[in-house]
């Protein structure tokens, strides 16, 4: 009789651990969350027993929130654990009240607190040079904090034509076309210090544009006569700055326009430069010329007969071809015109006298000259 009493008293004992045993609930060790970081890979495995364990656990957060960037669901290929994991991207502590559920309807819940730290890796690289077709570009992209090995690839948008990204973090290429083109780099990291893989993203805008050329308005000016000349540009970035060497004197550059007086004749090689709002810059070569003032050189005209066929041309020194002459005042003797192109006088005179004619020759550099010469026709 004791013998099978103590045999029952075992068989109960045994089936309340067996009950104990056998209630879902979450391991003892489960609550303790491992620190996250802002941007740093967070994997957190909720291992749990007991229930319907037949099919896989159901995890749910029952109230409070996750840090950004994490998710809850069930452990890969483990039915009796849940994971946590992603990318925090937001610092805070964070709690949650996670449930667990299985198939036979049976649950438990359990208060999980997250710590996440400020990030302590990253993409330092804030903006890109711009870049110009034809030329070749190169930049390095860097990061900042925990000493890592690198990887760096194209997470979405398109480089422009030509850029190429390494694995390094070098952009580099030729570009081929001008725009301006959106895109986001991602950077992985993996510590040095094996505290974990670390990611960053960030959005570029790369701007290429087309080489900078630049056209200047004249290049031949005049003694003492006012200049203007306008420098423009193509290419590049607005605005844009103007600097020059080599200029006749009494000439200046300001705002892109040449103005003055030039003081001496001679002919100046010379490099205007334009530098753009990226701080590319083109020099061009230029050769102005600076003509003598002009005047007419003619000092007397031949004696004309009435009746017969004249002709006299007017001459002149400096200044800067084509002319255009005229008179002013009286008027040429009867029979005689002056042709404005070629400064020659000519025609049959139909009247003998003697006038004084004002002769004025102007030049497509803006200078004048005027001169009265003595027109004598013979009776």
């Amino acid at each position: 009789m004791r013998f099978s009493r103590i045999v029952l008293l075992v068989a109960l004992i045994a089936a309340v651990f067996a009950g104990v045993a056998g209630a879902l609930d979450f391991n003892d060790e489960g609550d303790h969350a491992p620190i996250g970081e802002v941007g740093k890979i967070y994997h957190f495995e909720l291992p749990s027993h007991g229930g319907c364990d037949t099919q896989p656990y159901k995890f749910v957060v029952e109230s409070g929130h996750l840090p950004p960037g994490l998710t809850l669901g069930g452990l890969p290929h483990v039915n009796h654990s849940g994971l946590v994991d992603g990318i925090p991207t937001e610092p805070g502590v964070y709690t949650a009240w996670i449930a667990l559920q299985d198939i036979c309807g049976n649950s438990a819940e359990l208060l999980f607190t997250f710590t996440i730290w400020e990030r302590r890796w990253g993409i330092a690289t804030e903006s890109l040079k711009p870049a110009v077709v034809g030329s070749p570009y190169s930049v390095q992209l860097q990061v900042k904090g925990v000493p890592s090995t690198t990887k760096w690839e194209l997470a979405s948008g398109t480089l422009p034509a030509g850029l190429t990204l390494s694995e390094g973090g070098a952009l580099s290429g030729v570009p081929t076309a001008a725009g301006s083109g959106t895109f986001t780099l991602k950077a992985t990291g993996n510590a040095t210090d094996f505290s974990g893989t670390r990611v960053d993203s960030r959005q570029y805008t790369l701007a290429v544009s087309e080489p900078l050329a630049t056209r200047i308005s004249r290049r031949v000016a005049e003694v003492g006569v006012p200049f203007r000349s306008t420098l423009s540009v193509t290419g590049g970035q607005a605005p844009y700055t103007w600097s020059a060497a080599g200029l006749p004197a009494g000439l200046t550059l300001a705002d892109g326009v040449l103005t003055g007086r030039p003081t001496s004749a001679g002919s100046f090689p010379g490099q205007v430069t334009v530098t753009d709002a990226n701080g590319a810059a083109k020099t061009t070569d230029v050769t102005f010329v600076v003509a003598r003032r002009l005047a007419i050189a003619t000092k007397t005209l031949p004696a004309a007969s009435m009746g017969r066929a004249y002709s006299a041309r007017l001459a002149t020194t400096g200044g800067v071809k084509p002319f255009r002459w005229t008179v002013s005042g009286r008027a040429l003797p009867a029979g005689l015109k002056l042709n404005s192109r070629t400064g020659v006088v000519a025609g049959v005179p139909a009247q003998s006298g003697a006038v004084k004619i004002s002769f004025r020759v102007r030049d497509a550099a803006g200078g004048s000259s005027a001169r009265a010469l003595l027109m004598t026709v013979k009776g």
